[in-house]
């Protein structure tokens, strides 16, 4: 019986201090991170071009609550003109309610000149709930509510409302390729509550390859797709617009 115990015991114990282990391996998340992207092409010659895309993160973590500010910024001309100005940025607070379960609040603008929108402010919050949570892949399901408030460019008329409430729904999946290598795949759903057949689709795809421990090659692929475009002169702007950028990532 007392061989039988110390056996029992002798487990525990080897059990017990590898779950010791396996957590204290598990990497403590910094309270300051953040990463910097830059990307830049140019043709000259039979043809003129200039393309320019700049890129930002930054997360602070702090007491239970993690801030977060992005920046995405496109801009490009051809011959002369412009034919993309694309501004994309935020801030965003979330809290952990449980390990799987937060709460987040949002402010967002921007600013798409080409689909006729000179700015557009949005304020959401709503809850997030993490449903596929390992150490190389995640999946963040969130649904919320927001307040739209957009200007549109000279010239540009909108058919819906400039002000408006909508509804909020996405999807955030995240694959571990290494600790620096990822691919992340972002989808929101934005139906506009005061027109049923106005909506914003936005995706964002990206590919991280590192050359070292803080620097890397990015390659993003925004969709932004308004279902009501301004109209410009009564003519239809397009619903569709993409945004690929390759460039340069440093994180820290």
């Amino acid at each position: 019986m007392q061989k039988r115990i110390a056996v029992l015991v002798a487990l525990a114990l080897t059990v017990g201090g590898g779950r010791i282990a396996a957590q204290a391996a598990d990497p403590v998340p910094r309270a300051f991170e953040g990463s910097a992207s830059l990307g830049f092409a140019q043709n000259r010659g039979n043809s003129n071009s200039l393309t320019t895309n700049v890129a930002d993160k930054i997360k602070y973590r702090v007491k239970g609550w993690a801030g977060t500010q992005d920046l995405a910024f496109y801009y490009g001309e051809a011959e002369d003109k412009v034919n993309a100005n694309f501004w994309n940025g935020g801030l965003r607070g979330d809290r952990r309610l449980t390990p799987r379960l937060g709460a987040f609040v949002v402010t967002r603008f921007d600013r798409n000149t080409l689909q006729g929108i000179a700015s557009r402010f949005e304020e959401g919050l709503g809850l997030d709930y993490k449903v596929i949570d390992r150490k190389r892949d995640q999946l963040l399901v969130a649904l919320g509510a927001s307040a739209f408030q957009q200007q549109l460019t000279p010239g540009s008329v909108s058919r819906i409302k400039r002000n408006y409430p909508a509804a909020r729904s996405a999807l955030d999946y995240k694959h571990l390729f290494s600790e620096v290598a990822f691919f992340q795949q972002i989808v929101e759903y934005l139906p506009n509550l005061s027109d049923r057949e106005a909506y914003l689709l936005n995706t964002e795809s990206a590919v991280v390859a590192p050359f070292s421990k803080h620097l890397a090659l990015r390659m993003g692929y925004i969709v932004r797709y308004n279902a009501q475009p301004p109209l410009r002169n009564d003519v239809e702007l397009k619903k569709t617009d993409t945004f690929f950028s390759s460039g340069l990532t440093y994180s820290f």
